[in-house]
């Protein structure tokens, strides 16, 4: 029953391939109804006759489609088992043949015979996507999928909509449920009439509803006790084998995407979160918090590029103000591995203001490039090594080293507060080679972050700050200040599965300092993308 249920579905598009074969010597394409002048029996003896005085593949054929038409199945297939030893390489024939394989319910032999069928050059574009068509139906009626997948897959990107439907259920046939995700929002995309929308939102719901294989839980299960052993890679490789036989949740597919991100495998992670977050859209297991974290993941993993536009502005006895510019790359693979970063950068700055009297504009102008390392996982320590090139008349060239580590907590954006406790700490030591300069800077900051009511994405910081800074060159060698701080930070750049790429900030503070130079009001403007 079942196999009478499948080949109804699917000989629609097998008759279409056997209609496209070019027409036969008797003037008929395959599958076209007799002519009402000509009886049906007569056209059969008309094309017998054609076989018996010039048999050949071309006659052959034709005789054969009159036999279909007149549902003479038994000496249909006795012919074609007859063409097929007398001609194997012709690709008419094996086409027919695989045809009538498929009309018999014999799939995988039909499978096979439109596989050979397409090995030939000699097809139109259009009786090749019908050949294409008919080996994935085939394929699926013979219970491999993944052929189906490959054969609808070299179609192109430019589907029909029942193309595409048909390449989602051999996709969910392999229990490729990813895949036959984003085909289904492909079919929604590209509908153009409440049925096709329908199917593409029913194929959807399939996609992301987990199989019942308890194989697959078992793998799943078996996965978990790796991770417990702290083993990730035979962990992912057991959680893999879960999701190929259709099982795994929301939940699942996060713990799959931790592991892979802890070995260094980011596209891999990258997927599983984002096919985490779309069951999540259905089974709602997780709190909107957690699932900005997944995007969070996701948007730090996908980071190949950044840039930073910065203007400080020190008002009081330095009247200085300055502002830069960086650019910076971070290498596939290498440039992230599961918080290990290694990113190369160049930036350029210059003074806008510089005291009474201190150079400012085109003079000031200073290049660096460098390269920055994060080593450990956890910690954030950063290592830097950049070299100074001179542009302007009063700008340098130097070798700059530095080593810098920060913490804190409540710096991302919270979903599930009006309000959370927010601090940093950051230090940093610099010297530069040639002029045997040292630099010390620390500051720490403490406060409460708002988001505007009406804009979440805006968000204010209210706090106190203490700051300490040594020069080895300056009069003042060590400086102390503290002081109120005011940050207002917009978020931009987020979609469904990435969390905001970039911020904008205003930070004001005001320094209160026995060092005269380290007295008054300052002024920062950021732009981080």
């Amino acid at each position: 029953m079942l196999q009478r249920v499948v080949c109804g579905r699917f000989l629609t598009a097998v008759a279409l391939c056997a209609a496209a074969l070019p027409s036969t010597a008797l003037g008929n394409d395959a599958g076209q109804a007799p002519a009402a002048s000509e009886p049906a029996d007569g056209l059969e003896q008309a094309a017998r006759d054609a076989y018996d005085r010039a048999p050949s593949a071309w006659s052959g054929l034709g005789l054969l489609e009159r036999l279909l038409q007149r549902d003479k199945v038994d000496e249909a297939r006795q012919l074609a088992d007859s063409l097929m030893a007398s001609y194997p390489g012709d690709e008419q024939v094996l086409a027919q043949s695989a045809y009538l394989q498929f009309r018999l319910q014999n799939f995988g032999r039909a499978q096979e015979l439109f596989a050979k069928a397409l090995e030939s050059h000699a097809w139109t574009a259009e009786q090749r996507r019908n050949l294409l068509r008919a080996l994935a139906n085939s394929s699926v009626a013979a219970g491999h999928p993944a052929v189906a997948v490959a054969a609808l897959g070299a179609l192109g990107p430019d589907l029909d909509v029942a193309t595409r439907l048909q390449l989602g259920r051999a996709q969910l046939a392999a229990r490729d449920r990813r895949a036959a995700l984003v085909t289904a929002r492909g079919i929604i995309a590209v509908a153009t009439t409440v049925g096709d929308r329908e199917d593409g939102e029913q194929l959807q719901k399939q996609a992301l509803q987990a199989g019942t294989d308890p194989r697959g839980d078992k793998q799943l299960n078996i996965g978990y006790a790796y991770l417990r052993q702290k083993d990730d890679a035979n962990g992912l490789a057991s959680f893999q084998r879960g999701f190929a036989l259709g099982s795994g949740k929301a939940f699942h597919y996060a713990d799959a995407a931790y592991a892979a991100k802890r070995l260094g495998n980011n596209a891999t992670a990258i997927e599983l979160f984002r096919f985490s977050l779309d069951l999540d859209s259905l089974e709602h297991s997780f709190s909107p918090q957690r699932t900005y974290g997944f995007r969070r993941e996701i948007e730090t993993m996908e980071r190949s590029w950044g840039a930073i536009l910065g203007s400080p502005f020190h008002a009081g006895a330095l009247n200085v103000w300055q502002g830069g510019l960086e650019l910076y790359w971070q290498p596939p693979v290498i440039g992230y591995r599961n918080g290990q970063t290694l990113q190369f950068f160049a930036r350029t700055y210059a003074n806008f203001r510089n005291g009474i009297q201190g150079p400012v504009g085109w003079e000031t102008l200073q290049e660096t490039v460098g390269v920055r390392f994060k080593p450990l996982e956890s910690q954030n320590i950063v290592l830097t090594a950049e070299r100074l090139l001179a542009v302007g008349q009063t700008s340098v060239n130097d070798w700059l080293f530095r080593i810098g580590y920060s913490t804190g907590g409540g710096t991302d954006q919270r979903l599930d507060r009006t309000n959370w406790a927010s601090w940093q700490v950051y230090g940093e030591g610099a010297y530069y080679l040639d002029a045997r300069q040292l630099l010390i800077g620390t500051e720490a900051r403490c406060g409460v972050t708002w988001p505007v009511p009406s804009y979440s994405r805006m968000t204010l910081f209210p706090h106190a700050f203490v700051a300490v800074e040594y020069d080895s060159k300056a009069i003042d060698e060590l400086i102390d200040a503290v002081g109120p701080g005011l940050s207002v930070r917009v978020w931009f750049g987020e979609d469904r599965y990435r969390a905001p790429r970039g911020w904008a900030e205003v930070n004001a503070t005001y320094r209160f300092a026995d060092a005269e130079r380290a007295r008054g009001p300052a002024l920062r403007a950021t732009i981080s993308y």
